[in-house]
């Protein structure tokens, strides 16, 4: 009998070297980075709508239509990749980098825009209450820090959806950030909480993205037709901004509950039916769904911009001519804010190096 030697050890990974310890990059999803282009894509059009509704039905029933569902999807979203928050502690170390210092810096140049541009009065103590679209950032440190709750209960989706309906009637809805907060939660308990399976059936089947396509494509003019009716009530901007308590909008209680839970169904519907369209492929769009945080935070200073400079009080653009270039003005302006060179310019503002300011890693309190 021949005697087995024994077998050398594998060398030990060598741990400063950094190529051995991080694990190997994860491939990212074509259908998801289409889906947060093209939701990033409405958040600009909806912005740029929004100035002209008052002038065109038209622009006004594709600002509901797109207040309708563009912001659920991107905080749906946004809950599905954070499901991270639930099973780890040290991912509550990128909400300081990732959003706190983003909105230190931001807020700022949204704040100071008004006063510059549209002559409002300064008033220091205002400087770092959220302006604008700056609501977003404080929301999701909110959202996050909540995460390990919603995996210990049955049914998260359900108890948010309760707390949204209820809040709407709570004191703090005065402040719109926190009115957002509430009332938009069920969307990322939602992503947080969803099984994989269930958004892959939505994306994996035919009949969802025919059905999808003309589902939105009916309520396009069913916003149009309800807007220049009489008979049916407008459509309350509160009810779609998320951004006011029920008192605010003169709704009693049990009758804001009501039109909260319908706000909340159809936001689901929409919803659905546009991730049931994204298309699922690699596209030349596709590689910009990994930078919309660049086109959210630095759109609005264009925007705005041309806003109070009054750009888009000229006749021109108040035309229906003039609302079609403005409008494929923003595709190329969420376009533009995706793109590398934007990036490499403004990461330091967007996607700060500010983890210095947090303990190494290794550190327990």
């Amino acid at each position: 009998m021949t005697e087995t030697l024994p077998q050398p050890r594998p060398p030990a990974p060598d741990r400063t070297d950094p190529a051995a310890a991080a694990p190997p990059p994860r491939r990212r999803d074509a259908f998801f980075d289409n889906a947060k282009f093209f939701a990033a894509l409405l958040v600009v059009l909806g912005h740029i709508w929004e100035v002209f509704g008052d002038d065109s039905r038209a622009a006004r029933a594709a600002y509901v239509v797109t207040y309708g569902f563009h912001m659920p999807v991107f905080i749906f979203i946004s809950g599905y990749f954070s499901r991270g928050f639930m099973r780890s502690t040290d991912k509550f170390r990128s909400v300081f980098p990732a959003l706190v210092v983003p909105y230190v810096i931001f807020i700022v140049p949204y704040r100071l825009q008004p006063v510059l541009l549209n002559d409002v009065d300064f008033r220091l103590h205002e400087l770092f209450r959220p302006q604008f679209l700056m609501w977003f950032l404080v929301a999701m440190v909110f959202w996050r820090l909540s995460a390990p709750l919603w995996g210990h209960l049955r049914h998260p989706v359900a108890v948010s959806v309760v707390l949204s309906l209820v809040s709407g009637s709570w004191a703090f809805t005065a402040d719109s950030t926190l009115c957002r907060a509430a009332g938009l939660l069920p969307f990322f308990v939602l992503g947080l909480t969803v099984r994989p399976e269930h958004v892959q059936a939505l994306r994996s089947r035919a009949w969802t993205r025919w059905a999808g396509g003309a589902l939105l494509l009916a309520a396009l003019p069913a916003a149009y037709l309800w807007e220049r009716g009489d008979t049916l009530p407008k459509i309350e901007n509160g009810v779609i901004l998320w951004n006011r308590g029920y008192e605010h909008m003169d709704f009693a209680a049990v009758e804001g509950m009501g039109v909260r839970l319908l706000a909340l169904a159809l936001a689901l519907v929409l919803g659905a039916a546009f991730l049931a369209v994204v298309p699922r492929g690699h596209a030349w769009y596709t590689r910009m769904g990994a930078r919309t945080m660049y086109v959210y935070l630095l759109h609005g200073l264009v925007v705005k911009t041309l806003d109070y400079t009054g750009v888009f009080d000229r006749d021109f653009c108040r035309s229906p001519l003039g609302l079609v270039t403005v409008t494929l003005g923003g595709v190329a302006l969420a376009v533009l804010l995706a793109t590398v060179p934007v990036q490499r310019a403004m990461r330091w503002a967007v996607e700060p190096q500010a983890r210095w300011l947090l303990k190494p890693s290794h550190a327990r309190t």
